[in-house]
């Protein structure tokens, strides 16, 4: 399933993609909770898949044109952004560096999340802005403590993910926090992508272009540590909630290592693509 939140920014409602139409799942079984959060929480993706079963009998009333919709981040809400650094091997090659024995991993506040067609605001003063392609994995159910091979059980879906950054804030400060958490820094979508329609999702193409050149491009198969590990090591020092966001990692080609330095300026438009899990389009304002 291609699960949404749609509507306007704050007001989301949970749908999921059926063809070029969106069904209204609150609308359609008003026994579904409001959100995508609230979905994963009680565990109600059965009732979801129930009520898309049934998609072709519906009331045309709850189904609506995916085109005249706004899709917001797939799960607008949740507890916690977690982002891993250095965890492709290309990446890690165009800095020059070794790869790092264990996960590097810092957080994004959760109100830097927007959706597909969002404007990326630049912050007044922001000079270097610089673009990140990442693998969203999405948690379905709580994980603490989770054995390797139980890992995936605890996965609801993907998304695609861009870690935006302010590098001029993030060198000057030493620690990433702010430089990754301004406004509108952590575009994601359009779709939370269910498990079942990913089957290796530690080998994924996935590209950024910026004005239709592209500048990432490589394999969920150069990460250092793979989507089930991610989730088995955080688990050991966190309980991951239903909705939470692990940001996995991005592949070479980021403006801050390029020669010359190539930074995102106003009127910029980012499309970032991961195989079989569509594609993000946001213009920076």
């Amino acid at each position: 399933m291609k699960i949404v939140s749609f509507g306007p920014a704050g007001e989301e409602k949970p749908g999921v993609v059926d063809g070029d139409r969106v069904i209204d799942l609150v609308a359609a079984n008003p026994s579904i909770p409001p959100t995508v959060r609230k979905i994963l929480e009680v565990g109600a993706l059965p009732r979801v898949a129930g009520v898309v079963k049934a998609a072709a009998g519906l009331d045309p009333k709850f189904l609506k044109s995916a085109r005249e919709l706004r899709f917001g981040p797939p799960v607008p809400d949740p507890t916690k952004i977690i982002c891993i650094g250095m965890n492709y091997k290309d990446h890690a090659a165009e800095q020059g560096k070794e790869l790092p024995d264990w996960p590097i991993t810092f957080c994004k506040a959760p109100s830097c999340l927007i959706g597909d067609g969002d404007p990326i605001p630049l912050p007044t003063g922001v000079t270097q802005m610089d673009h990140e392609v990442e693998l969203a994995v999405i948690i379905g159910t709580r994980a603490k403590n989770v054995a390797l091979d139980e890992a995936r059980n605890h996965i609801a879906g993907y998304s695609v993910f861009m870690d935006i950054s302010a590098r001029d804030v993030q060198y000057r400060e030493k620690q990433w926090f702010r430089a990754k958490s301004f406004d509108g820094f952590g575009p994601a979508g359009p779709y939370l992508v269910t498990t079942d329609e990913v089957p290796d999702p530690n080998n994924l193409d996935m590209s950024l272009e910026v004005n239709g050149t592209e500048y990432q491009s490589s394999n969920t198969s150069q990460m250092t540590f793979t989507v089930f590990y991610l989730v088995h090591y955080l688990s050991h020092s966190m309980t991951l909630e239903p909705g939470d966001i692990i940001a996995t990692g991005t592949p070479a080609g980021v403006g801050v290592f390029a020669y010359p330095k190539r930074f995102l300026k106003s009127g910029d438009r980012l499309r970032a693509s991961i195989a079989g899990l569509g594609t993000l389009n946001n213009p920076v304002e």
